[in-house]
């Protein structure tokens, strides 16, 4: 299975529209938080529905630890973050257009069920509002390592996944064992420090 967008290529600079953030002149501002254009091909023999994905590995786990730049360190241990998580995509669905998840058309029917990710801090927001749905890139604008951001499409065996009303990615996870044939990715890369932009 092949991934592809309109907006970057593999390992390219995701365009700041598709963020949640962006460089303003005075720091991080708001940014259009679009989603972006994804289409997937040479799906599988089986397959009966998708579930689309976007995760950062890069995320810091100690704000604090900051060199003497005020810069955090590449070095530092990183973890994930989830950007996006919608299972039960239908088998017919090969696209989604740029922006057609955004805001608030995030419940727009037909392209699956909506997931909590990780700008919910671990509260229970509700479906449409920022911390479900797509929710772009907005790294520390102190970090100094880039972020790259997995896209990610997943061909499954089933219709539709047992989930909970309210799930997470890892609840995913754990509902897609065993049912998937295959996986595509688009990795694209951000960041919000002035000094790596620039560079």
């Amino acid at each position: 299975m092949k991934l592809i967008s309109e907006n970057f290529a593999q390992g390219e600079l995701i365009p700041e529209a598709f963020a949640w953030g962006r460089i303003g002149s005075e720091g991080t501002v708001r940014s259009a938080n679009l989603n972006p254009h994804l289409a997937w091909s040479n799906v599988p023999e089986g397959t009966a529905s998708f579930v689309l994905a976007c995760l950062d590995d890069d995320v810091p786990t100690q704000l604090e630890e900051r060199d003497l730049s005020g810069e955090l360190p590449v070095s530092q241990p990183r973890r994930c973050f989830v950007h996006w998580v919608q299972p039960n995509c239908p088998v017919t669905v090969r696209e989604i257009p740029e922006g057609a998840l955004a805001e608030t058309k995030k419940c727009t029917p037909g392209f699956g069920d909506l997931g909590i990710n990780d700008y919910s801090r671990g509260a229970r927001p509700v479906p449409g509002e920022t911390g479900t749905g797509y929710d772009g890139p907005c790294p520390p604008f102190f970090d100094a390592r880039w972020h790259y951001y997995r896209f990610m499409v997943f061909a499954l065996d089933v219709e539709k996944l047992a989930l909970p009303a309210e799930f997470t990615w890892q609840d995913v996870e754990v509902a897609m064992k065993g049912h998937v044939i295959t996986s595509a990715e688009l990795v694209g890369r951000y960041t919000l420090n002035p000094r790596l932009a620039t560079e």
